[in-house]
This record gives structure tokens, sequence and C-alpha cells, in this order.
């Protein structure tokens, strides 16, 4: 059969389906002196295309209502987006769905609002204002519902069994057990003590048979508790069972409690455009560059073959590497195999850039990525199903024992798609510190320098702002006050970018994230194919009989599931790149067999602690706090010298599910008082560059744990940050300030004495950011296979080639040597740039 290189597949496919891709930056590019080994019109006997127009169409038809490439008109927002649809089945008892009810009823009562606050018995009910409570103007009748509605009542414990059952697995056993124990007598007495005694025979009663003071009771003994395990216990539950009950939507895309608590739902702009084109087809900029593969199902590989794909019939050479943890097999019919010059795992910062800087070069590269792409039009930011769809594990991924969050994305674009836009070049005191303890001549070298002006340049970076929001204008506000340094934020998207809902992605295309700019690079040069909800589970090697080190890459295999099929797919490529960002990188390296000791170490996570401050309407500039854009100034903390490591204060955009499941909980009552203030609460964190480190491990069914401690210097680090945040926020003109400390205690600023304050603010301290006492959280995970000089100290070598495998990289924020102590998408896109070039030449030998 004659066989065509990809590029004239690729044309030779678009034209008989009547579109005119971009060949920019295709014509007249080279291979750098690379013999075409795949795609020439030789011939190969383990490599083969098929073009069948009847396979096409037949795919179609079974794909006909879930694919886009189909001219299938979608609505207005991807269905996975707009969507309440978190997984809710579960094998619990009924015995054990009554106690979990009674925990979510406990941490969210149903209660009396006018016995709570007396201006609810005012005669005015459309618009009162209730001056009291600092809130401005609300509707009666919305907060007394909200106040009545319980978790319950409102469908929240089959969400948490689902949740609990599908997406925290590894502690179900726990979960189950707990469940089981509180619905014994014995059991509640065990896990609540005295707390659960009553005054009435029988004087032990299981859970849900408790007085709803004594269940609340039994929560409140677990948030304070000196062992542990209890406090991890309440902080899962509470967190759950609050974002749930915050994030459920009905079918018009409402819930019931936002307008009680000041929350206006998803973007206007965005609801109104949903209202204004609901039959506009979603804008899939990447034409059929990026296949579904979890969509495509069983005709996956003629999708392939039709993108241009050089197919492997014969795969028994390959499924032989593949080991048991993997899922070993014999060949079979679901089997697909194609190769390529470059195959790169994960679509982030990293792997996007390396994909664009080797397409523009003439290699042939496959993207792999276990999660969706979202075109702009896609974007519905609904808090709820945007945290299910975009983020890991639902967004509930955390330390192995529960110490801190970590927010890490799983679409395309990885954390480009959901971060907040802030740049920061990499700072000079970071690239002297990489240079002299570790011996890297990159981050001194003019290279580096040119890899971060060229990251500048395409990231589009503004270094100026229209305008702050309420919460930047506060933090602008205090610093200038107490005379501390406070700059604008440098940001990949327009000056007049005023969106608080970055997290849930862009609906506009105006933040610069990698599908926007790196990847849209590597398509339109038609050398890329990008595959989606495609999970890459292991990197394949061979023992190196010539070269330098131990193995030689070969590739990727990767699973797609749709239903109960399972299919793998087998990428063979001269060179592998991992990008899957510091959690994801290690476990598929070790679950790939590599032994270096330094794999998964190292692991840093800039730890935030954010600090609270109320400014009642009326009060302070205008705005919500969840509203315009989320960071824009930044103040750095200035109580060490320059050279040590420090801390940033940055705001927070947190939407009603988030913010309810940081902030402390002391009672029900006490948790709705404070969602009251939602819409003009700022928060302020303190963004630590940490000296001290955790890792990556797998378990013994291959899955990520993750292990962090607070280092003793980093916890002084911290709180120096939180101190002055607060500091921030009082002189700001906060009413009422606080932390996330569980112990909840708040602070009220009017009528206090300094001697007050400095009381309240030495508490702070003394309490410190102690494991499971205080909700941290991690947006940056970093180091945890660094770069450096020698195997003994590092996972990978100078050019980002890892120490075991030749012909394998690494091209993510997992190189960094140590945490840099700034935003670092610049950093690891400027870090990408360079192993791309280290690739090339790589590839020159082959």
């Amino acid at each position: 059969m004659h066989k065509k290189n990809w590029e004239e597949n690729v044309l030779s496919h678009n034209k008989e389906k009547g579109t005119e891709l971009d060949r920019k930056g295709r014509e007249g590019k080279g291979r750098e002196g690379k013999t075409d080994m795949v795609y020439s019109n030789g011939s190969h006997d383990d490599v083969h295309h098929t073009s069948s127009k009847k396979k096409q169409q037949d795919c179609q038809s079974k794909n006909s209502g879930s694919n886009n490439n189909y001219g299938v008109v979608p609505p207005r927002h991807h269905p996975s987006l707009s969507t309440w649809n978190p997984p809710l089945d579960h094998g619990f008892s009924a015995k054990q769905m009554e106690a979990l009810t009674c925990l979510c009823d406990a941490l969210v009562p149903s209660l009396q609002a006018s016995s709570l606050h007396p201006d609810l018995n005012t005669d005015n009910r459309h618009q009162s204002s209730f001056e009291s409570l600092g809130i401005g103007r609300r509707n009666v009748d919305d907060i007394n519902a909200f106040y009545k509605l319980s978790a319950s009542e409102a469908g929240v414990p089959p969400i948490v069994a689902g949740m609990l059952t599908n997406v925290l697995k590894c502690k179900l056993m726990a979960i189950s057990i707990l469940l089981w124990l509180l619905s014994t007598a014995i059991g509640t007495f065990l896990l609540g003590g005295w707390a659960t005694v009553s005054k009435d025979y029988p004087y032990i009663r299981c859970y849900s048979h408790l007085e709803s003071k004594q269940q609340e009771r039994v929560l409140q003994g677990w948030s304070l508790s000196s062992i542990p395990p209890f406090r991890a216990i309440f902080k899962l539950f509470k967190s759950i069972v609050l974002w749930a009950y915050y994030c459920k939507i009905d079918t018009n895309g409402d819930n019931p409690t936002w307008k009680a608590i000041g929350y206006c739902g998803p973007d206007p702009q965005v609801a109104s455009a949903n209202v204004l084109h609901s039959k506009q087809i979603s804008h899939n900029q990447f034409g059929d560059h990026v296949i579904d593969a979890k969509q495509a199902g069983e005709c996956l590989k003629s999708r392939l073959s039709d993108a241009g794909c050089c197919m492997i019939k014969d795969l028994k050479g390959f499924t032989a590497l593949v080991s048991k943890e993997s899922g070993r097999a014999a060949p079979n019919s679901n089997d697909i195999g194609i190769e390529c010059d470059v195959v790169i795992v994960g679509s982030g910062s990293g792997g996007g850039v390396v994909a664009a800087v080797l397409a523009e070069k003439g290699y042939k590269v496959v993207v792999l990525d276990k999660g969706e792409y979202y075109a702009p039009d896609d974007i519905s930011t609904l808090e709820g199903p945007s945290i299910l769809s975009l983020y890991e594990k639902c967004g509930t991924l955390a330390t192995e024992d529960g110490g801190v969050s970590l927010a890490a994305a799983r679409t395309i674009g990885g954390g480009s798609t959901v971060n907040w836009c802030v740049c920061f070049k990499t700072p000079e005191n970071v690239r002297n510190e990489w240079v002299q303890d570790f011996g890297l001549q990159l981050f001194a070298s003019e290279k580096y320098e040119q890899a971060m002006e060229v990251v500048w340049k395409r990231l589009s970076v503004q270094e100026v702002t229209n305008k702050h929001n309420l919460p930047n204008s506060i933090l602008q506000n205090g610093c200038k006050r107490l005379g501390l340094n406070c700059g604008t934020l440098a940001r990949n998207s327009g000056a007049d970018h005023y969106c608080g809902w970055c997290s849930f992605g862009c609906p506009t295309g105006k933040k610069q994230s990698t599908p926007e700019t790196w990847l849209l690079d590597a398509v339109k040069t038609n050398n890329t194919l990008i595959l989606s909800n495609c999970e890459a589970k292991q990197i394949l090697h061979s023992p190196n009989l010539t070269g330098k080190k131990p193995r030689q890459a070969l590739g990727v295999m990767a699973t797609m599931e749709d239903g109960t099929r399972v299919t793998r797919l087998f990428v063979k490529a001269s060179a592998t790149i991992v990008a899957c960002g510091s959690l994801m990188t290690p476990p598929l390296l070790l679950n790939s067999g590599l032994e270096n000791k330094n794999i998964g170490k190292n692991l840093h996570l800039h730890p935030a602690q954010a600090v609270w401050g109320i400014f009642p309407e009326g009060s302070g500039p205008e705005g919500t706090s969840y509203e315009g854009g989320i960071m824009t100034a930044y103040s750095r903390v200035s109580r060490r010298d320059s050279s040590s490591y420090g801390a940033l204060l940055e705001t927070l955009c947190l939407h009603p599910g988030i913010f309810a499941a940081f902030i402390p909980w002391c009672s029900g009552m006490d948790a709705k008082q404070r969602m009251l203030h939602y819409s003009r609460t700022v928060h302020i964190c303190s963004v630590t560059r940490d000296k001290g480190s955790g890792s990556v491990r797998v378990d013994r069914n291959g899955e990520p744990t993750f292990d962090y401690t607070l280092s003793d210097y980093d916890e002084e680090t911290m709180m120096i940050g939180v101190d002055q945040a607060l500091r921030v926020l009082v002189a700001a003109g906060a009413t009422q300030i606080g932390t996330h400390q569980f112990d909840g205690e708040c602070f009220c600023v009017q009528g206090a004495h300094t001697a007050d304050l400095e009381a309240y603010l030495a508490r702070v301290r003394q309490r410190g950011a102690k494991k499971l006492r205080v909700t941290l959280v991690s947006a940056h995970q970093l180091g945890s296979c660094r770069m450096g000089m020698d195997p003994q100290s590092s996972a990978v070598d100078p050019r980002g080639e890892t120490w075991e495998v030749q012909g394998l990289f690494l091209g993510d924020g997992s190189l960094m040597p140590t945490s840099p102590g700034v935003n670092p998408m610049v950093t690891i896109q400027s870090i990408a740039y360079c192993i791309a070039d280290a690739v090339a030449e790589s590839l020159k030998l082959c």
C-alpha cells in the first residue's frame, strides 16, 4: 500500500472534508537533517496506513450526538461543565447512610433565622437592609430559606456518599468503618466520648439518635482533638459536605443559597451569552488535530489513521514490555499502535511548550493527556461542574494525612487553563542559588535569558492593570497605610481583563493558556496530534546496548476507557517527554520501573495559609470578593533579608463552595453566619517559599500518595506573612478579621484597642500552622524530579534527560532544584523551552 507522510495525509483528509488548515510554519520546514524513518514513502513491515471513507462514516454514525467534530450542534456550554453530575453510586448500608445524613445535617442544620437576627422580623420583605449584619440589602425570604435549608433537604448526603466512594477510594475502608461505628451506640461513644452520653435512658445511643446539639458537639470535638486522625476526619467531612451544599445546582444552573449570600452564580457575561447564542457550535480551534479518545471509542483506530498517523501493525514487541502493574495482557484487537518522532505526556505549561518548539522544527509530535479538551465556548464558569471536570480527583486531591489541599488541573492545558494569570520571571537570587548550589550553569546562561524573553512575549504578558478589584484594592490600601511595599502583578491577559472566574477556564480565550498559545502553534504546523482522555500508564524502554545509559526509551503505553471497554494505545517514538507536573510525573516514572532514589523526592508546595477580613457594604472599595481580576497586586514579606526564604502576600478568589470548605466551622449556626458575609469577605494569603520538602510515592496499586510536613523554618516564614496580612486588613478598614485556623477565633476590630489587637495576633502566632489545625493549600507543586549534576542528588541530568533511560526527558515543574518562591508558570515554560532544544539535539543523533 502506498504510504504518505503524516502531513500529506492530514492535508488529503481535510480536503475531503472541505476544510483549509493554516499552513503557516509548515512550508519550508525541514527535519534538521533527520532521516525520515516513519513518514517516508518507503516500505516498513510494521507500519501501514488505512484510509477508508466507509469506516469514517460508520464511526460518524456510532458517535452521532457525542462528537462535535462530526457537525453535531452541541449545547452552548459543554455538558460536563454546565450540568451537576457528580458520582452518586456507593455501597453504604442504610444504617451507614443514616449516620452520614446526620453528620451532614450537623454541619449544615436547619435553623430559624428570625430567632438569630431580629432584623428578619421586618415587615418590608422585599429588600430589607440588615445594617446590624453589615450585609447590605438582601431579600428576607431568601435569608429565611437559607437558614432553614439543611444539608439533607438540599440533597447533599448522596453526593457525599458518591464522592467518598468514587473519588477517595484509598480512604473508603476507614470511612466505612467510621460510619458503621456511628451506627452503633458503643461505637458512637468511642468516637464522641462523654459528649454523646444522654441524661435519659438509654444513656448511650447511636449517632443518629443523639440530640442535634450532641451531634454538633461530636464534630466540634473532632475538629480540635489532640488526635490527628480525628482532625483529619472532621476536615474531610466538613470540606466535602459544605462544598456540595453550596455548589449543587438545579437544572437551571441555580443554587438556593446564592441569593442569600450575595453570589451571582456564573459570570454574568457568560450567562447572558448562553441565552443569546444557545445554538452556537462550540469552537474547537484545534480542528482534527485533537481527538477525544473516549468519545472516539472503537473508532479510534480509524480516526488516528485518517489523521495521518503511521499505524503499527505488529505490537508483540511492545506488549511484552508492559509491566504487570500497568496491566500486562496478551495482544488483542483493541490494541492500537502508532509511530511518531516525539511523544509528550501532558499538555500544560511544560508539555505545550515542548510540543510547539519541536513541531516547529519539523518533528512529528503526539501529545497525550488524560484530561478533556474544552474550547472557550465550552466554559460555563459554574463552580461545581467545573471543579468536578477540570481538577484532579474532582478537586479533593490532598496530602496523605489531609494536611495540605492540592489544587492540580486535569484538562488540556493543565494548570495554565485554570490558573490566575500571574507571571514572574525566575528571580535572580533563585537562579544564582541553582547555579551555585547545584552546578546548573543553564540558569546563568544567555540561553535561559532568551528563553524567558521568548516565553514572556508568547504569553503576551501585560505589566499594567486597568482596574483592581475589591481584594486587590484592599491589599494596596492596607500596604500603603502601613508603609509596606506593594507591586502590580504581570499577567498573561489583557490589562482590561477583569474576570473572577479564571479557576474554571477562560470563556473568552483572553487568558493566554497553552491551548491559546503553544499548543495552537504546534497544531498550526500540521505536525502535532493531541489525544485527550488518554492516560499514559507506562513509559516503554528496553536495554540500551550501544548508548551511555542502561536503558533506551521506546515510547508510551496509554489507555482509554469507554464504559467497560479498555483500549491500549502504544506510541512508538524516538524521544519521550513526560510533563505531567510534579505530582503525577513521579508516579508514571516509578510505575515504569525507574529506580533513581530522587524520583518523587524534594517535593515543594509553596504552602499557603489565608486570612480574611470583612468589609461591610458601604465601607471600603465597591464590588464583591469574587468579581474582577483575581491577582493583580502583591506584597513581599520583608522581615528577613532578601536572600532568605520568605513569603508573598497575594489575594484569593474563593467561590462559595471552596470558601465554605476552607473557612473555619465552629457550629452550624456560626458557619451560616459567616456565609452571609461571603460577598464582602476579602482573603489574603501568605504564599511561602518552602525550604523543607515532601515526597511523592506510589502505593501497592500504583496510585500516587503525597507526604508533606511543614518545617519549623517554613512555619515561621508563613506566620510572619499571616501576621502582616492581618495587619494589612486592619489598616484597610476591616471590621472583623480571622484566619483559617480550626479554632475559628474572630477578632472584632471596631472599638478594639491596639493592645487587644496585639494580644490577638500573638494568639494567632502561638497557634501557628500546625498540621490539621489550619487549612493549608498548594497551587504550585514543584521539584519532585529535580535537575542536577549527578544521579546521587538528582533525578535528571542538566539537559532534562533521566539518568537511567536514554531518550526519556522531563519537561515540567518537577525539574526545579528548589521552590522559586513566586508563581512558577513562566519558569516552567522557560525550562521547558530549553529542554525542547536538548531533545532536538538528541533527535539529530538518532
